[in-house]
Order: structure tokens, then sequence, then C-alpha cells
């Protein structure tokens, strides 16, 4: 295994004299010399890891290098799926039912209330009219008012109307 900046030094590449030692299972050995420290990871059929690189002497751990690797791996995965919450679209037409409507709030509430970013949506589609979907997005704005929006004002983009809403109150409420 070689070093090449891809994750901690271990065994032969850690280039300290002494290092703060911990063993497999989790004692603190204090200071030995590297290579004493090298024979107790080779004993136990493990690897010495470099944990703690930036203090003198370095901190390494007798440990498995695979399964730690494996742990730092899904620790980042999990981090990246938390950080982006992806923005979940609802879209409306003029001519909707109730029933239509009165169900897509109902799930778009349930995202917000996971902490997922909404967006609405009111498409208007051939000869209808701008003024009914107008009144259509504001009659379903009304469902939203426990929320803030991101975006101040309802965007208009052709013959699309669009907001933004998240569930913490961080913004100015619509």
């Amino acid at each position: 295994m070689s070093s090449n900046n891809k994750g901690p030094r271990t065994n032969e590449y850690i280039r300290a004299q002494e290092v703060q030692l911990i063993d497999h299972k989790g004692e603190n050995l204090g200071i030995v010399d590297t290579n004493k420290a090298l024979l107790l990871a080779k004993e136990a059929e493990l690897d010495l890891v470099e944990v703690g690189p930036n203090v003198t002497p370095p901190v390494c751990k007798i440990m498995d290098f695979s399964k730690y690797l494996y742990m730092l791996n899904k620790k980042s995965r999990i981090n990246k799926k938390g950080k982006a919450k992806e923005i979940k679209e609802f879209r409306f037409s003029p001519v909707i039912e109730q029933g239509d409507i009165d169900h897509r709030v109902k799930r778009s509430k349930e995202y917000l209330d996971k902490g997922h970013p909404v967006r609405i949506v009111m498409q208007k589609r051939g000869r209808q009219s701008m003024d009914q979907a107008k009144a259509v997005f504001a009659e379903i704005l009304t469902n939203f008012t426990d929320y803030s929006s991101i975006e101040a004002e309802p965007k208009y983009e052709g013959n699309r109307i669009s907001i933004t809403f998240k569930s913490d109150g961080k913004t100015e409420d619509k």
C-alpha cells in the first residue's frame, strides 16, 4: 500500500522515528519506536495507521486498514446524502380539480415536514387564461402560510408561475 496522498500513511510509509501508539483494543501504549510498533501490528496481523499526523510524535493506531477506509467512505456518503436535499416539484394547471389540489398540497407538506425544499409550479397550456392560472395559484398558496418561501415573490416565466418553500422560518413569510 503506497501513500500517494490517498489517505493516511500506513506501515512502512510512516516516516517518524517514534509514534504515540494505540493498540487494536483502543488502549494507549504511549510513545513507542516506530519499528517496534510495526512489529506489534504484524504480530496482530493488522496495519499500523497514522491517524493523527499533525502532532509530535504522530498518533498511530493498530487496526485493519481496509475496514478503516470502508468506514471513512461510508461516513462521507452519509454526509453527502444529508447535505444535498433535493427540491421536490409539484405541478398544477389552471383547470385542476379540487381533489387533485388537496392531494398535491398534502404530499408537498409531507416533504416540507421532512426538511426538503418544495417548488410549487403552475403551468398553463394553450388558450388557458393567465388570470385564471394566477387565481388558482393564489388559492393554492393559501395552504402554505405556515412555511416560509425562499423567493420573496412568485416567479413568472412565460406560461409558468413558480415559488419555492422550505420548512424553517429563516426567510420572509409569504
